[in-house]
Parts: C-alpha cells; sequence; structure tokens
C-alpha cells in the first residue's frame, strides 16, 4: 500500500487535488495527505516519507525544485510529480534534473492524476523488483513477484519487454515450465485478507510436498485487484491437469479444516505462457462467478459456454405478478414467486446474467417501496450477488430482505401520528419565519413527497393551507391588541409584505385586516 503527499501553498488547490485523488481510485493507494506550503512539505515528508510527492513548483519560502533537491537523498524510494503552469517549463526541466517522475499543468483532471499515480506505482514496483531481485531469497524474490503478476494478468497498459525489464525476465524464470493455470479462492466477502493468503499458501505447499511434486510444479499466490486471493499454476508436461486440480481441492478441504469461512475455489483450463495468464484469470473468474448454478464443489472447473438458445425467463405475466407483489409488500407471495421462479432444478436453464437481472429486480422493486415513504441512511446496502454461493442462499437472502423491509415499513408506519403532531408543533413553533415542507420534511426524517400526502391524510390540509390557517389565527388575537399596526401583525405571522399579508388574510376570513379588526 502506498502513501501520498500533495504540496502545495494554496490550501484549497491542495485539498482539491486531494479530492480528485481519492476519485480517480487508484488501486494501492492508502493514506494521502496535505501540506500547506514547501515548509511544512519538507517536514511532513521527512516523517511520513510518503511513496509519492506531488508538488507545485512555484512556491513561496522554499519551492519545489528545492524541496526535490532537499528531499531526493533522504527519500531514496519516493516519486516526485510537479503540477506547473503553462510558463513554468524551464522549472520543469530543471526539476528533471534533480529526480522529478513527470508533471501535469494546472488544472489537472480526475484521471490524468490518476494515470500519472498509477505511473509512479508501477516505477516503484520496478524499482523494488529491479534492486532486491538478486539479494533476497526464495521466499522473498517469491513476494516481489507476486506484486507484478496483477500488472501482467489484469492487462497493465503499461507495455513491459522481455528484453529490458528485470521484472519480467524474473517472472520468466521463475515460471520456467511449460504449462499454467489460474485459480480463485473465495472467502465468502472477505478481500484482501493477508491471513487467507498465507493460510492457502501454507496448505498447497503442503499438498504439493505430499504428491512430490515440488520439481514439476510452482505456484504464486497473489490478491488481484478485487481482493480475492488468486494463484498461478506452472506445471511441466509430465504432470496431468487433473493433478493439479486434486491439489487444489486437497488444499480447499484442508482450508476448511481450518474453519476459514467455508472456501471454495474455481481453475482456469490448461494454457501456455505469461502472455496467457490474462485468459486463464478471466475463465477462473468466470467459473468462480457460475458456481451459484452449478452442483455444490470443492473446485469450480472453467466448462465450454452452454447453448443458452433456450435459456429460461420469467414471462412478462410472471413479472407483472411479482411487482403486484412487491407493490403490497405480501411476504407469503413474494416468497413463493422466489421459489418457483429461482428454483435449482431451473440452473441449466438460466444463464449468470440472467440470474443478475432477475436478483436486481426483485431487489429494486422492494426496496422501491421503501424509498418513496421514508429517508433511511444507507448503513447497509443489499448484498453483492457474486458473495452467494448456491441458489438456496440467494432465496433465503431476496425472502428475508422483503420480510425486513416490510417489518421496518410496519414500524415506521406506527409512528406517522407522532410525526404528524411533532410536523405540527414544528409549524406553531415557526410560523413567523419562512417555513417550507421540504425543511420540515426532513427534520421529522420522512421523504418530501410521502410527508406531503401523509399531512394531507392526517390533518386534512395541506401544508401550505395548515401553516397558513395557523398564521391566520395567531393575527386574527394579535388584531386585538389596538396598539399594534397592521403591519407589525403582518410581519409577526411570517408575511415581510404587507400586500400579501391582507390579501392572504382577506381570502381567509372574506374582509381584510382593517375591517376585521374594526368588528372587535
Amino acid at each position: 500500500m502506498y502513501t501520498v503527499l500533495i504540496i502545495d501553498d494554496e490550501e484549497l488547490i491542495g485539498s482539491g487535488v486531494k479530492a480528485k485523488l481519492e476519485r480517480a481510485n487508484v488501486a494501492g493507494i492508502r493514506d494521502i495527505y496535505v501540506a500547506n506550503g514547501g515548509l511544512q512539505g519538507l517536514t511532513m515528508a521527512k516523517t511520513l516519507q510518503p511513496n509519492i510527492i506531488i508538488t507545485d513548483i512555484r512556491m513561496p519560502e522554499l519551492d519545489g525544485i528545492q524541496l526535490i533537491r532537499e528531499l531526493t537523498p533522504l527519500l531514496t524510494r519516493t516519486k516526485f510529480i510537479m503540477l506547473s503552469g503553462y510558463g513554468d517549463y524551464p522549472y520543469v526541466r530543471e526539476a528533471f534534473k534533480y529526480g522529478a517522475q513527470d508533471y501535469l499543468l494546472k488544472p489537472a483532471a480526475s484521471d490524468e492524476l490518476g494515470r500519472q499515480v498509477q505511473s509512479a506505482i508501477v516505477s516503484i514496483e520496478k524499482d523494488t523488483l529491479n534492486d532486491k531481485l538478486v539479494e533476497r531469497n526464495q521466499t522473498d524474490a517469491r513476494a516481489l513477484l507476486t506484486a507484478r503478476l496483477p500488472l501482467v494478468i489484469h492487462g497493465s497498459n503499461v507495455t513491459v519487454s522481455s528484453k529490458d525489464s528485470e521484472s519480467q525476465q524474473s517472472l520468466e524464470a521463475y515460471f520456467f515450465h511449460p504449462r499454467f493455470a489460474v485459480s480463485m479462492l473465495s472467502f465468502d466477502d472477505i478481500t484482501f485478507s493477508e491471513e487467507h493468503l498465507d493460510r492457502a499458501s501454507e496448505c498447497l505447499e503442503r499438498c504439493v510436498q505430499d504428491e512430490h511434486l515440488a520439481t514439476h510444479l510452482r505456484f504464486l499466490p497473489f490478491h488481484d485487484v478485487q481482493g480475492c486471493v488468486s494463484l498461478v499454476f506452472n506445471y511441466a508436461a509430465s504432470v496431468s491437469f487433473e493433478s493439479i486440480q486434486g491439489i487444489l481441492g486437497n488444499a480447499v478441504n484442508l482450508l476448511r479444516k481450518g474453519n476459514l469461512r467455508t472456501p471454495t475455489a474455481s481453475i482456469s483450463q490448461s494454457g501456455q505462457g505469461l502472455d496467457d495468464l490474462s485468459r486463464l484469470y478471466k475463465q477462473a473468474h468466470h467459473a468462480m462467478s457460475e458456481r451459484i448454478l452449478r452442483e455444490p464443489s470443492e473446485v469450480f472447473e472453467t466448462l465450454e459456454p452452454m447453448d443458452r438458445s433456450d435459456a429460461w425467463l420469467p414471462v412478462k405475466k410472471e413479472m407483472e405478478e411479482f411487482k403486484q407483489a412487491a407493490e403490497t409488500l405480501h411476504v407469503e407471495r413474494i416468497g413463493l414467486w422466489v421459489d418457483r421462479h429461482l428454483s435449482d432444478s431451473l440452473r441449466t436453464q438460466m444463464s449468470l446474467e440472467q440470474l443478475k437481472s432477475i436478483y436486481d429486480l426483485v431487489l429494486s422493486e422492494i426496496h422501491r417501496h421503501v424509498h418513496e415513504r421514508f429517508l433511511f441512511e444507507e448503513t447497509e446496502r443489499a448484498t453483492a450477488f457474486d458473495t452467494f454461493h448456491t441458489l438456496g442462499e440467494l432465496r433465503h437472502y431476496l425472502k428475508s430482505y422483503a420480510t425486513d423491509t416490510k417489518q421496518l415499513i410496519s414500524e415506521q408506519a406506527n409512528l406517522g401520528e407522532t410525526v404528524i403532531t411533532v410536523a405540527e408543533s414544528i409549524v406553531r413553533e415557526h410560523y413567523s419565519r419562512d417555513l417550507q415542507l421540504a425543511e420540515v420534511a426532513n427534520r421529522v426524517s420522512m421523504n418530501y413527497s410521502y410527508f406531503s400526502k401523509l399531512f394531507k391524510e392526517r390533518t386534512g390540509l395541506t401544508f401550505t393551507a395548515y401553516l397558513t390557517k395557523v398564521r391566520m389565527e395567531e393575527a386574527q388575537k394579535l388584531l386585538k391588541n389596538p396598539t399594534l399596526r397592521i403591519n407589525e401583525i403582518s410581519e409577526k405571522v411570517g408575511y415581510g409584505n404587507l400586500y400579501h399579508f391582507s390579501r392572504a388574510f382577506k381570502n381567509y376570513f372574506g374582509v381584510s385586516p382593517k375591517e376585521h379588526r374594526k368588528t372587535m
């Protein structure tokens, strides 16, 4: 994980660069700090020792070039990116002499900033591999190679030549057998777990030793970009693919004995060469995604695509049937619909994409009727589709979601009377100022449209009519006081304009405020 320090003498610009980098969502960035000016940046850089420094060139007291010149000998692994204006290129050229990685013209866009930081990370990883591979033992070398694997597998846009890259040569030296396979391990929704990565490696090592294949089989575990534990197998032509599957299955069983959240694995087909890893990874990923449509297993193999010409989907009438059940939150009918249309017997007739679309439909239809009523903080989002292992788990979750939603709405509906009572109190307390429906709805934590409808149902008046009623009743009381002028009464009941007050009063009582006062 990497740390970034942003240095700019204008605090607003520094914060803006941080916000843009956060939006870029660059994988591997852990912390982003902002320093106000060169002197503060120098101090923070010495303390934090960041991996990447993004600094303005022109700053008072200590400019970007001086900063790089002072920090380069101290932070030999740090990459510097310059922020410059159109007229600053002579300064940028000077900065390159002291080790600046690259520069960006202000104002830099979020995606451009993200690409530069990603490039700096790749450069850091290349430096790490180039500088340390020779010195470290095999264990350390494997860790460094693992850092390079995601770039190879996910098809990084940074091209690496096998002729001039030690990191590429190191991968080729480590994977010297002709055949490859890629596997994924799932530990439910747990990602980026070093414990799972280490345990998977230990179990595989043990299984390889048990099969006496250490000299014919090599593997490297790593976290993919989604944080899932993945594996690259490299094996000799004399080792059968079935042997690799068997070793992986044995490793999964060992992991399950360790109670690591009942893991499962998927595996690609066999391939050849480092250039084939990206394709093999996609196969393993797809096989893992499709586990929900297969019989339970320790290892899910990559299957040839099935002919889905007769693929099953609920017909329009069945879709409408569910929408009606969801509209009334009829839990029993929703449960029966889910059991019928997501039964295990339909696994072979559905594609993963069709199943996902049904899952999204069920959740969105149920959630829509909550969202239309109340303003809920989204502290719990819907469970991600790819965390389910079986159709049984999926069915149980959808039915529970419907039940929990109905209970939530029932609890909130019982508070309707209390909500309107509180709203009426707010109106009577604040009628003398510009009071809006949106403000009151927000204060009682209710959706604007639903609150408006509920308010009229419970009071018989729209919110505006009720506010006018309260103001007119109060104005009528104040008119009894002969010392108050009508324009003063107008302001006291929330009308800044005497004409508007007089017109509202006459519309309500049938006579003007002045005429009404004469009758008292």
